[in-house]
């Protein structure tokens, strides 16, 4: 057993989550390289992974059981990756059964989430939240009941009421206002919610991971047993993946005269960038106070007007772009993120 709590948090970003695996795939390949055991996998080395809306789908590929082993993950971070590239992507076409989406998708969705579902259902089919390999966080919002909504592996195999089929879970955390209709799915004890995605509070979820392990998880029981705290930050390692901050600016000149329809692009631009900064601006300050702040990573990157990279473009051009941008920021964290994955090891 770890002498960590070792915590993974992985933000939403659509397609440019493709850079999150792209990361996940070193990671993966130097735990092999450094165990010397070529079936390592991610799922192995992290005690609780935490995913917002892409990084939603990204934590269930990697706690995904294998069906003819259900003891060991189905997928390796490479063919994690390969789902995500070459079937997520499919999720992202224009939705265009409404005549009113011609006019600029005022007046309905951008994307139909009949095309999600079909995609998440294929590779998931009836799987459970609770029959994931490892604890889990993954994020919502519930607009009936006003509040946040976490989905947990650990909660769910305690009880039904906390339990869902992980397909719906995925439409939950994904359901973007704008791009996705809102999405209302059942629990296994068929009480009913209304979530939309978790980017609009939790985009960068590393907080809320912390929260989760702090008060939920017992560090000695292997996260099995509940008490009413947890590991501390000095007892965990975090890695925490973004999935690019969009740095467009907004002049004075044309925002003083915005509306409503206006503010709507801008605004959720801002309030994902936002929380996610605000999250690891918080995340450091913690660790800080450790004496030990190489514990927490944070691997992300800014995103200039020149080169946001659409979280819905599927072309073969822009994943292929955020696939090296992926590449580039692992080159570039490289010495830290090798030192930070001996902690896994320890």
């Amino acid at each position: 057993m770890s002498q960590f709590t070792r915590i993974l948090s992985l933000d939403g970003g659509g397609l440019r989550a493709i850079m999150s695996a792209e990361v996940l795939k070193y990671v993966e390949q130097k735990l092999q390289d450094f165990t010397g055991n070529s079936d390592a996998r991610i799922a192995d080395y992290f005690d609780l992974i935490a995913g917002t809306s892409a990084g939603g789908i990204l934590t269930a590929l990697y706690l995904c059981p294998d069906a003819e082993n259900p003891l060991r993950p189905r997928c390796s971070a490479q063919e994690v990756y390969d789902f995500f590239r070459y079937q997520s992507s499919q999720i992202f076409y224009p939705f265009f059964n409404d005549s009113l989406q011609t006019v600029g998708g005022l007046f309905n969705e951008k994307y139909s989430y009949q095309k999600f579902n079909q995609v998440m259902g294929d590779f998931f089919k009836d799987l459970k939240l609770s029959e994931l390999l490892k604890p889990c966080l993954i994020t919502s919002y519930e607009i009936e009941r006003r509040e946040a909504h976490f989905f947990t592996q650990h909660d769910a195999k305690l009880n039904p009421k906390d339990d869902y089929l992980i397909r719906d879970v995925l439409r939950a955390t994904s359901a973007a206002p704008t791009f996705f209709e809102v999405a209302q799915i059942h629990a296994l004890n068929q009480e009913v919610y209304t979530c939309i995605d978790g980017g609009v509070f939790a985009n960068n979820p590393a907080l809320c991971a912390y929260a989760e392990a702090r008060h939920k998880f017992n560090q000695d029981s292997n996260l099995d047993n509940r008490y009413e705290t947890g590991p501390t930050a000095k007892e965990m390692v975090i890695l925490s993946l973004g999935t690019g901050e969009v740095k467009k600016k907004y002049p004075y000149a044309e925002a003083k005269d915005w509306g409503k329809l206006k503010w709507l692009d801008p605004l959720f631009d801002i309030i994902m960038t936002g929380v996610a900064e605000t999250v690891d601006y918080q995340m450091k300050q913690i660790f800080d106070t450790t004496g030990k702040p190489e514990r927490y990573l944070r691997i992300n990157t800014v995103l200039t007007d020149r080169k946001t990279l659409p979280m819905d473009d599927p072309s073969e051009a822009n994943l292929k772009a955020i696939s090296q941008l992926g590449q580039q920021l692992t080159e570039q964290y490289r010495q830290p993120l090798d030192q930070w994955i001996q902690l896994l090891l320890v």
